[in-house]
Protein backbone atom coordinates (compact mmCIF):
# COMPACT_ATOMS: atom_id res chain seq x y z
CA UNK A 1 0.00 0.00 0.00
CA UNK A 2 2.56 2.39 0.91
CA UNK A 3 5.23 2.11 -1.51
CA UNK A 4 3.46 0.68 -4.75
CA UNK A 5 0.04 2.17 -4.28
CA UNK A 6 1.43 5.15 -2.88
CA UNK A 7 3.19 5.24 -5.82
CA UNK A 8 0.74 5.06 -8.61
CA UNK A 9 -1.39 7.36 -6.56
CA UNK A 10 1.21 9.98 -6.08
CA UNK A 11 1.81 9.87 -10.39
CA UNK A 12 -1.92 10.33 -10.51
CA UNK A 13 -1.98 13.44 -8.41
CA UNK A 14 0.62 14.64 -10.50
CA UNK A 15 -0.89 14.35 -13.68
CA UNK A 16 -4.21 15.85 -12.19
CA UNK A 17 -2.15 18.99 -10.73
CA UNK A 18 -0.49 19.31 -13.77
CA UNK A 19 3.00 18.55 -12.80
CA UNK A 20 5.23 19.03 -15.94
CA UNK A 21 7.61 16.36 -15.60
CA UNK A 22 8.58 13.21 -13.33
CA UNK A 23 11.57 11.30 -12.48
CA UNK A 24 10.97 7.60 -10.86
CA UNK A 25 13.86 6.63 -8.62
CA UNK A 26 14.25 2.74 -9.22
CA UNK A 27 17.11 0.38 -8.20
CA UNK A 28 19.48 -1.85 -9.72
CA UNK A 29 17.70 -4.33 -7.51
CA UNK A 30 15.37 -5.04 -10.38
CA UNK A 31 18.14 -7.35 -12.10
CA UNK A 32 18.91 -10.23 -9.52
CA UNK A 33 19.04 -13.02 -12.29
CA UNK A 34 20.98 -12.24 -15.51
CA UNK A 35 21.55 -13.56 -18.43
CA UNK A 36 24.82 -13.94 -20.06
CA UNK A 37 23.85 -13.76 -23.81
CA UNK A 38 22.70 -10.35 -23.74
CA UNK A 39 23.94 -6.70 -22.51
CA UNK A 40 23.01 -5.36 -19.01
CA UNK A 41 21.15 -2.39 -20.34
CA UNK A 42 17.53 -0.92 -20.48
CA UNK A 43 16.04 -3.86 -22.47
CA UNK A 44 16.94 -6.60 -20.27
CA UNK A 45 14.13 -8.08 -19.04
CA UNK A 46 13.60 -7.68 -14.82
CA UNK A 47 13.70 -10.48 -12.53
CA UNK A 48 14.41 -9.72 -8.87
CA UNK A 49 14.61 -11.94 -5.68
CA UNK A 50 13.53 -8.96 -3.12
CA UNK A 51 9.91 -7.42 -2.77
CA UNK A 52 11.83 -4.07 -3.36
CA UNK A 53 13.38 -4.81 -6.42
CA UNK A 54 9.51 -6.56 -7.83
CA UNK A 55 8.31 -2.59 -6.37
CA UNK A 56 10.91 -1.15 -8.54
CA UNK A 57 10.13 -3.34 -11.07
CA UNK A 58 6.24 -3.11 -11.17
CA UNK A 59 6.26 0.87 -11.18
CA UNK A 60 8.14 0.71 -14.25
CA UNK A 61 5.84 -1.09 -15.59
CA UNK A 62 3.32 2.01 -15.26
CA UNK A 63 6.14 4.67 -16.22
CA UNK A 64 6.49 2.84 -20.23
CA UNK A 65 2.37 3.15 -19.58
CA UNK A 66 1.69 6.72 -18.56
CA UNK A 67 4.91 7.76 -20.87
CA UNK A 68 3.94 5.51 -24.07
CA UNK A 69 0.56 5.07 -23.21
CA UNK A 70 -0.64 8.70 -22.37
CA UNK A 71 2.07 10.63 -23.56
CA UNK A 72 2.83 11.94 -19.93
CA UNK A 73 7.04 13.19 -19.27
CA UNK A 74 7.67 10.39 -16.74
CA UNK A 75 11.24 8.46 -16.93
CA UNK A 76 12.53 6.34 -14.36
CA UNK A 77 16.62 5.97 -13.53
CA UNK A 78 17.78 3.37 -11.86
CA UNK A 79 20.94 3.99 -9.50
CA UNK A 80 23.13 0.89 -8.16
CA UNK A 81 24.73 1.09 -5.04
CA UNK A 82 24.98 4.96 -4.06
CA UNK A 83 27.97 5.94 -2.04
CA UNK A 84 29.26 9.38 -0.67
CA UNK A 85 29.87 11.27 2.62
CA UNK A 86 26.70 11.10 4.47
CA UNK A 87 25.84 13.38 7.94
CA UNK A 88 26.94 12.21 10.06
CA UNK A 89 29.94 10.88 8.25
CA UNK A 90 29.70 7.62 10.03
CA UNK A 91 26.84 6.41 8.31
CA UNK A 92 28.73 6.56 5.22
CA UNK A 93 29.85 3.76 3.50
CA UNK A 94 33.25 2.02 3.89
CA UNK A 95 33.90 4.35 6.75
CA UNK A 96 34.65 1.28 9.05
CA UNK A 97 36.68 0.00 6.62
CA UNK A 98 38.72 2.91 6.11
CA UNK A 99 39.06 3.52 9.82
CA UNK A 100 40.69 -0.24 10.60
CA UNK A 101 43.15 0.66 7.71
CA UNK A 102 44.21 4.16 9.29
CA UNK A 103 44.39 2.92 12.62
CA UNK A 104 46.75 -0.06 11.08
CA UNK A 105 44.86 -2.92 11.59
CA UNK A 106 45.05 -5.64 9.10
CA UNK A 107 42.08 -6.12 6.76
CA UNK A 108 40.28 -8.60 4.53
CA UNK A 109 38.55 -7.96 1.92
CA UNK A 110 36.92 -10.11 -0.98
CA UNK A 111 34.14 -8.13 -1.83
CA UNK A 112 32.61 -5.13 -3.87
CA UNK A 113 29.62 -3.61 -5.93
CA UNK A 114 28.86 -1.80 -8.73
CA UNK A 115 28.64 2.09 -7.11
CA UNK A 116 27.57 5.30 -8.48
CA UNK A 117 28.38 8.68 -6.41
CA UNK A 118 25.51 10.58 -4.94
CA UNK A 119 26.58 13.28 -6.57
CA UNK A 120 26.09 11.85 -9.86
CA UNK A 121 22.82 10.27 -9.28
CA UNK A 122 21.75 14.24 -8.44
CA UNK A 123 23.67 15.01 -11.35
CA UNK A 124 21.10 12.68 -13.24
CA UNK A 125 17.85 13.44 -12.07
CA UNK A 126 18.47 16.80 -12.76
CA UNK A 127 19.71 15.70 -16.89
CA UNK A 128 16.32 13.76 -16.65
CA UNK A 129 14.19 16.98 -15.57
CA UNK A 130 16.05 19.15 -18.17
CA UNK A 131 16.29 16.98 -21.32
CA UNK A 132 14.02 17.00 -24.57
CA UNK A 133 10.53 15.50 -23.44
CA UNK A 134 10.77 13.62 -26.44
CA UNK A 135 13.91 11.50 -25.28
CA UNK A 136 12.49 10.96 -21.85
CA UNK A 137 8.88 9.96 -22.27
CA UNK A 138 7.91 6.13 -20.67
CA UNK A 139 12.08 5.60 -20.87
CA UNK A 140 13.94 4.13 -18.07
CA UNK A 141 17.51 4.92 -17.81
CA UNK A 142 21.02 2.86 -16.23
CA UNK A 143 23.09 5.03 -13.52
CA UNK A 144 25.99 3.42 -12.75
CA UNK A 145 29.51 4.73 -12.76
CA UNK A 146 32.29 1.91 -11.89
CA UNK A 147 32.44 -1.38 -9.42
CA UNK A 148 34.36 -0.70 -6.60
CA UNK A 149 35.93 -3.45 -4.38
CA UNK A 150 36.50 -3.24 -0.85
CA UNK A 151 40.40 -4.59 -1.57
CA UNK A 152 40.56 -1.15 -3.65
CA UNK A 153 39.18 0.53 -1.11
CA UNK A 154 41.53 -0.34 1.71
CA UNK A 155 44.32 0.54 -0.88
CA UNK A 156 43.57 3.84 -1.18
CA UNK A 157 42.69 4.63 2.55
CA UNK A 158 46.13 3.13 3.51
CA UNK A 159 48.25 4.98 0.26
CA UNK A 160 45.91 8.49 1.47
CA UNK A 161 46.80 7.74 4.98
CA UNK A 162 50.38 6.23 5.23
CA UNK A 163 49.54 3.44 6.99
CA UNK A 164 50.78 0.49 7.72
CA UNK A 165 47.99 -2.18 7.80
CA UNK A 166 48.06 -5.58 5.86
CA UNK A 167 45.61 -5.74 3.16
CA UNK A 168 44.70 -9.54 2.40
CA UNK A 169 42.49 -10.66 -0.13
CA UNK A 170 42.03 -9.41 -3.68
CA UNK A 171 40.33 -7.07 -5.75
CA UNK A 172 37.40 -8.34 -6.84
CA UNK A 173 35.56 -7.72 -10.68
CA UNK A 174 32.25 -8.07 -11.79
CA UNK A 175 30.60 -10.78 -13.73
CA UNK A 176 28.43 -7.89 -15.36
CA UNK A 177 28.58 -4.59 -15.96
CA UNK A 178 25.62 -2.08 -16.45
CA UNK A 179 25.44 -0.34 -19.55
CA UNK A 180 24.89 3.47 -19.63
CA UNK A 181 25.10 4.27 -22.86
CA UNK A 182 21.50 5.68 -22.68
CA UNK A 183 21.54 8.24 -20.26
CA UNK A 184 25.53 9.57 -21.70
CA UNK A 185 24.23 10.01 -24.53
CA UNK A 186 22.18 12.58 -23.00
CA UNK A 187 25.29 14.62 -21.80
CA UNK A 188 25.32 11.91 -18.82
CA UNK A 189 29.31 12.03 -17.10
CA UNK A 190 30.25 10.17 -13.80
CA UNK A 191 33.01 10.65 -11.44
CA UNK A 192 34.83 8.18 -12.02
CA UNK A 193 37.97 7.35 -10.43
CA UNK A 194 38.91 10.50 -9.25
CA UNK A 195 35.35 10.86 -7.28
CA UNK A 196 35.93 7.68 -5.72
CA UNK A 197 39.10 8.96 -4.39
CA UNK A 198 38.19 11.87 -3.31
CA UNK A 199 36.12 10.01 -1.46
CA UNK A 200 38.23 7.78 0.19
CA UNK A 201 40.77 10.88 1.19
CA UNK A 202 37.81 12.89 2.59
CA UNK A 203 36.86 9.47 4.83
CA UNK A 204 40.83 8.99 5.68
CA UNK A 205 40.83 12.58 6.91
CA UNK A 206 37.68 12.21 9.23
CA UNK A 207 39.41 9.38 11.10
CA UNK A 208 42.50 11.10 11.36
CA UNK A 209 40.96 14.15 12.81
CA UNK A 210 39.48 12.04 15.62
Amino acid sequence: QANLIGSLQLIEAARAAKVSRIVFVSSCAVHDKILDDRPLDETHPTWSASHYGAYKAAVEQFVYSFGLGHDYPICAVRPTGVYGLEHPIERSKWFDLVGEVVRGNPVTCDSGGKEVHAADVARAIGLLLQADEKEICGQVFNCYDRYVSKYEVATLAKQHSGSESSIHGQATTPKHQIETEKIRSLGMNFGGDAQLEETIAALVRAHEAR
